[in-house]
């Protein structure tokens, strides 16, 4: 047994059981082994389910160094998004506590190098990274709490009916997320053209 393949059957028993069924006894249970085996390889379920987030972010397609700085950060955010949304069990884990792993810190390195591109000063990249990562963790919590035209989705439309706009989005929607980081990357933009001067 090794970590590699405890990540995987974590991975595996989330996707089919959701995130409740991620304790360490089941397992323990679906890996055939005592619960102490699995800590020597992981000091905890924190540790070991942020081994697991890590391991999707390598499901996330890199978007390359050519396209804009915008379409670049679209594409790394809406990709996390997806492949998070694919994986339910690890989901509300990724949304918590954005992986920090080899892969979660090459997805940063492509933010980074994303925003430094805008024309961000060095303390603003952080500023705006450390904005991007939030809104990405909030809108995929409320996609995994939410998600779908539910009863409070009908009481809060009912709410806001006669309000300007349109039928209100889902709480937590492909929509709702990607204007949001329109919004975000508008700003962005402005910012950067502001320090350029």
């Amino acid at each position: 047994m090794t970590a590699a393949s405890i990540t995987q059957a974590t991975l595996a028993l989330g996707d089919r059981e959701g995130e409740k069924a991620m304790s360490m006894r089941r397992i323990a249970a679906e890996l055939g082994c005592d619960p102490m085996a699995i800590y020597r390889h992981f000091p905890n379920r924190e540790a070991l389910l942020d081994a697991v987030a890590d391991s999707v972010v390598d499901e996330v397609p890199a978007p390359g160094e050519d396209g804009p700085w915008d379409e670049r950060i679209r594409a790394v955010l809406t990709g996390m998004r997806t492949v998070a949304l694919r994986h339910p069990g690890i989901a509300g884990h990724i949304a918590s506590r954005p992986p920090l792993g080899p892969r979660g810190r090459r997805v940063a390195r492509e933010l980074f190098v994303a925003l430094a591109e805008a024309g961000l000063a060095p303390g603003d990249v952080v500023r705006a990274f450390q904005a991007l990562i939030a809104y990405a963790a909030a809108g995929l919590r409320m996609a995994v709490d939410a998600g779908v035209q539910d009863r409070r989705w009908q009481q809060v439309s009912a709410a806001m009916e006669g309000l300007p706009g349109e039928a209100l989005p889902v709480v937590g929607s492909a929509e709702q997320f990607d204007y949001g980081l329109r919004l975000l990357l508008s700003g962005i933009r402005l910012e950067g053209e502001r320090a350029a001067g």
